[in-house]
């Protein structure tokens, strides 16, 4: 028994038409007999467009999968609070992550999902991921792989859309409401660092949509620095201040021409972080 668990916001006006393409991607699977399936929408949008379409749209596909409607307006422009509200919300034993201007690309990614889920009994089931501009094409594989970066943002893993999640060892571990962009790296490196029964299947994939004015765009170097700050606190035993150097190495191999994202001072005093607030405001990377 499976629950899709999608958040969706209003997306500037597009929410509808991205999750539109999304469940359009869920009602083309095949091979999923007599499988208990939901759809679960967690809603942060700000207009009530999408209510207004799950209203229209309380079932999907040829078998009816039904769709439930929550209205979220708690915490808002927090992705990892929304997800965590859909997660609650869900009535069966595994939850399927997918984002709203995400689609599964194989016809049978459910149907090799409840597969794998069926005989191994992961905690978290990881699939492959691709890219898409039109949701047609398909570009960028990404294999999901552990790397001791996580805590930094290195994120080889993708976005969550690749997870499948037993529904109480999400409710145990949610994911961290503190963090607007690092919560799905924060996520991966808890589910690799601890005992947790991992299952892969990169022959599978997500796309991830790709389209202007995504949440990522407007991340500023100050928050990316807040949020490894945070990780740095909630994480002691990753002793990324040891850690930092050696990431840095590897950023500068990897993007020689691009600035380093967040500020290198981990443990910053309170003079400090009064001056990259203001910095912040200004609209300057911190130093």
């Amino acid at each position: 028994m499976l629950s899709i668990v999608i958040p969706t916001y209003d997306m500037h006006g597009q929410g509808t038409f991205f999750l539109e393409r999304c469940v359009q991607s869920i009602a083309k699977q095949i091979h999923l007999g007599t499988i208990a399936l939901e759809i679960i929408l967690a809603d942060q949008s700000k207009d009530c467009a999408i209510q207004g379409w799950a209203h229209q749209n309380q079932s999907i596909g040829s078998t009816k999968i039904p769709l439930h409607y929550h209205r979220v307006q708690t915490k808002l422009g927090f992705a990892a609070h929304n997800l965590n509200v859909g997660i609650s919300h869900a009535r069966y034993a595994y939850c399927k992550i997918l984002f709203q201007d995400d689609v599964l690309v194989e016809d049978n990614y459910l149907a090799r999902i409840l597969e794998i889920l069926s005989t191994e009994a992961p905690q978290c089931l990881f699939t492959g991921a691709l890219h898409t501009t039109n949701g047609v094409d398909f570009t960028d594989p990404i294999v999901p792989t552990a790397n001791p970066y996580f805590l930094f943002g290195m994120n080889t893993v993708s976005s969550p859309s690749v997870l499948t999640i037993a529904r109480a060892f999400a409710l145990e571990h949610p994911f961290d409401e503190h963090l607007k962009m690092l919560f799905d790296c924060a996520f991966y490196y808890a589910v690799f660092a601890s005992k947790t029964r991992v299952a892969f299947a990169p022959e599978i994939h997500i796309a991830n949509g790709i389209w202007q004015g995504q949440a990522q765009h407007a991340i500023s170097p100050w928050q990316f620095t807040k949020e490894v700050r945070h990780l740095h606190r909630s994480y002691p035993q990753a002793a990324l201040s040891a850690l930092l150097p050696a990431y840095q190495a590897v950023f500068t191999a990897r993007h020689p021409n691009a600035p380093f994202p967040f500020s290198q001072d981990l443990e910053p005093n309170f003079l400090t972080r009064i001056r990259e607030w203001w910095m912040e405001r200004l609209g300057r990377k911190p130093s």
